[in-house]
């Protein structure tokens, strides 16, 4: 009886997947390993098909939509059914551009040698998923635990944000480079809101952290009355930007039966979010003409 190998292809024209099908089909055949290709165009439809689906290779385009802006590469080792799978990136970027969550895979550059990329992904097949060296060090201490970030979820928020803010009148907002963060690490603004956060398959907090500037900035616009310092009156009103945010995001992450809980609003610069030890964070950081805020996200370990 044959063993199944699932492949993820991220890639928006599927070149890669014509690649590689037929070979890989002929490379297996009279082998004990029966390899199954699933496509998907984007990150986002991605991040989808591995809310319920294992994947023992993940091949990915880095030129493809919706992929390096938004979560998905920045999980893959949170993902539970990606954390163990090999990576392949097919890129004309360097290895140094790369986010950390994409240094431990085998990298091929643009123009692809068929034939390089077919004995890589037989390679990666007959063999057993290493441990990816770029996860998050609470995995290494705590193997059982599991993670699954939605990121459907996090790209609505990100929208969102980016919408209200726009509204709110706040101007050339810039979303930078996610990156892999501790959750245990204080947050980088002086005014936080968190909100838990649970779905069918994440389990966790959001927080939206704002350095002085860009609070005064985004407050000032929401009451209609400039602010310059962070005061009684005004540190309540971070909650109600995290409630706008949700309520704009609400049409999109009801459909995925998200449940939220009241924002807590959290003072100072070295606020911490108490979590679960062996719970992973990304920090995804904006910019706007007067200052800085972030979006973190903490996983929580949950069961298999």
């Amino acid at each position: 009886m044959k063993t199944r190998k699932t492949i993820l292809i991220v890639d928006n024209n599927s070149g890669l997947e014509n690649l590689v099908r037929e070979p890989l089909s002929d490379r297996f055949r009279d082998s004990n390993v029966a390899p199954i290709v699933v496509r998907a165009k984007d990150g986002a439809e991605a991040a989808i098909k591995t809310e319920n689906q294992k994947f023992d290779v993940v091949l990915i385009d880095t030129e493809v939509p919706r992929l390096m802006d938004g979560g998905f590469v920045y999980g893959l080792h949170s993902y539970k059914n990606t954390q163990d799978a090999n990576l392949i990136v097919v890129t004309q970027k360097e290895s140094s551009e790369l986010p950390d969550t994409l240094q431990s895979c085998v990298l091929l550059k643009k123009p692809i040698n068929p034939d390089e990329l077919v004995n890589a992904m037989v390679k990666c097949l007959n063999q057993g998923a290493p441990a990816p060296a770029s996860a998050a060090p609470a995995a290494a201490t705590s193997p059982q635990a599991k993670y699954a970030v939605d990121v459907r979820v996090i790209n609505a928020v990100i929208k969102a944000t980016m919408n209200v803010f726009a509204q709110f009148g706040v101007q050339n907002i810039t979303m930078g480079k996610p990156e892999t963060k501790s959750p245990h690490d204080a947050l980088k603004g002086e005014i936080s809101s968190v909100v838990e956060i649970k779905s069918q398959s994440y389990q966790g907090y959001l927080a939206i952290s704002f350095d002085k500037a860009s609070y005064l900035e985004v407050v000032s616009t929401m009451l209609m009355e400039e602010q310059t310092e962070l005061n009684a009156e005004n540190q309540d009103a971070v909650g109600e930007i995290n409630n706008i945010i949700f309520g704009n995001a609400k049409s999109e992450i009801t459909n995925f039966g998200v449940q939220l809980t009241v924002p807590k609003v959290l003072i100072g610069a070295d606020s911490m979010i108490e979590c679960k030890q062996g719970s992973a964070g990304m920090l995804i950081p904006f910019s706007t003409t007067k200052g800085h805020f972030y979006l973190k996200v903490i996983a929580v370990p949950v069961g298999k």
